[in-house]
């Protein structure tokens, strides 16, 4: 893409309700439309390059045609609205590329609730998510010392592989101490390592290596990053690359199946087929490397702790660590979408924040929402306006059914125990949309 201060919003009668368009400041090289994953890329009357996407995430070009009934309804809202300024056209693209499991979360939802809450958007804003982000401004990373840490634990297993002492590393890193005392730990003296975990180390540090060069916590990739990434991603984990190359090779040595990604059902079916405990742990292990933290995705809020699993798996032979409460991150994010999406829903359906609290003091939700619905209440404020009203309801929808990608949930649909026990104690967080579809009669 054309360098920043070229790019703009096209006007607003060039778009639809549900799209998003800008000139990307170069001419157009294609007759007619052309979709470039995500994106569609096309022209104006003149020439100029426009590029289109959906603000309703994981849509891809032509799906629009499936949108459900509450996407329709947001989009009349839009519809109805006329002409929308560029400050309300940007907070509704920033809302579309919020993705929940981003490591920014939720930082990156106060920040959209101030920013409908004021009618503008500080740039540079929060990186938020990976759905078209910051298309014509500029963005910051919601993660400081990310790269520098993803380098220091690169520089201590390598180091590691060449028989340096932990000594040396603790004078270095003395902020990473715990870190480098539980990877000398957990992998134990380097001459005492097998092939297999040789092998394995040189797997995960082809993934470790990538993340000290490259990030999506900071910016979104231009083009031409974007092509060399794929191209090392290929190497990584496509067959015919080195990552395949080492995990045949393991798989060889350790006498496992094929090694695929923990998320594929050819892993799951693989696992299923092993008896013994050790290879079905060792397999996890070589998984979950394979994945790459969902191939290639540092954004990922649990990109550290699943590299200190990796380290663990190969060392120890188990992948899950003892000393680490499984399912934290899973709650932490449950228990945040759950207040913000009800407080959304109630904003948006009139409710004075007080009531709502009051209410909810007679109920055990088994975790307390009330921090989050302030957030919601204090950013939007009591004045209301149509179009802070449509906005708190495009926020609402990304946060309840918000994808990781066309199959998988991030938003609270994910969570069906906190919805399932909400439903017994009588709350509903779809309140304002099941009356303005007339569901409830």
């Amino acid at each position: 893409m054309a360098n920043k201060k070229k790019i703009r919003l096209v006007p607003y009668d060039m778009v639809s309700p549900g799209f998003e368009a800008i000139y990307t400041g170069k001419k157009s090289l294609y007759e007619g439309e052309k979709e470039d994953i995500i994106t569609t890329i096309t022209s104006d009357n003149v020439g100029n390059e426009v590029i289109r996407w959906p603000v309703f995430s994981w849509t891809f070009p032509g799906q629009e045609k499936d949108w459900d009934k509450e996407i329709k309804h947001i989009n009349n809202i839009q519809s109805k609205l006329g002409t929308l300024d560029d400050s309300t056209r940007q907070i509704r693209a920033h809302i579309a590329s919020l993705v929940p499991c981003d490591s920014g979360f939720p930082v990156t939802v106060d920040e959209l609730l101030n920013a409908i809450g004021r009618g503008k958007l500080d740039e540079p804003s929060f990186h938020n998510g990976c759905w078209c982000p910051g298309m014509w401004w500029e963005q910051r990373t919601t993660q400081p010392f990310h790269m520098e840490s993803m380098r220091i634990i690169h520089t201590v297993l390598t180091g590691y592989l060449a028989a340096e002492g932990k000594e040396e590393f603790v004078k270095r890193y003395p902020h990473a101490e715990g870190f480098i005392n539980r990877t000398y730990e957990w992998l134990g003296p380097v001459d005492k390592l097998t092939d297999v975990q040789k092998l394995m180390m040189k797997r995960m540090l082809l993934t470790i290596d990538f993340f000290t060069r490259n990030s999506y916590t900071m910016f979104f990739p231009s083009s031409d990053e974007i092509e060399q990434q794929m191209a090392e991603g290929k190497d990584l984990f496509e067959d015919g690359g080195r990552g395949a190359s080492l995990d045949a090779e393991v798989s060889k040595k350790a006498g496992l199946p094929k090694i695929h990604p923990w998320w594929a059902e050819k892993f799951k079916k693989n696992l299923e087929k092993l008896d013994d405990p050790q290879k079905r742990e060792l397999y996890k292990t070589c998984a979950h490397i394979a994945s790459g933290v969902y191939t290639l995705s540092d954004c990922h809020h649990n990109t550290f702790r699943y590299i200190e699993g990796w380290i663990h798996g190969i060392g120890t032979g188990k992948l899950g660590i003892q000393t680490r409460k499984v399912g934290t991150e899973k709650e932490r994010l449950g228990h945040l979408l759950f207040g913000y999406v009800l407080g959304l829903d109630k904003w948006l359906a009139g409710i004075p924040m007080q009531l709502l609290l009051l209410d909810l003091g007679h109920i055990d939700l088994g975790f307390d929402p009330k921090n989050e619905i302030l957030r919601v209440y204090a950013y939007l404020d009591g004045e209301r306006t149509p179009v802070k009203e449509w906005l708190a309801a495009c926020l609402w929808h990304n946060l309840m059914y918000s994808l990781i990608d066309a199959n998988y949930p991030a938003g609270l649909v994910r969570h069906k125990h906190l919805l399932e026990g909400a439903g017994k104690a009588g709350i509903s967080l779809r309140e304002w949309m099941d009356s303005v579809l007339g569901n409830n009669s």
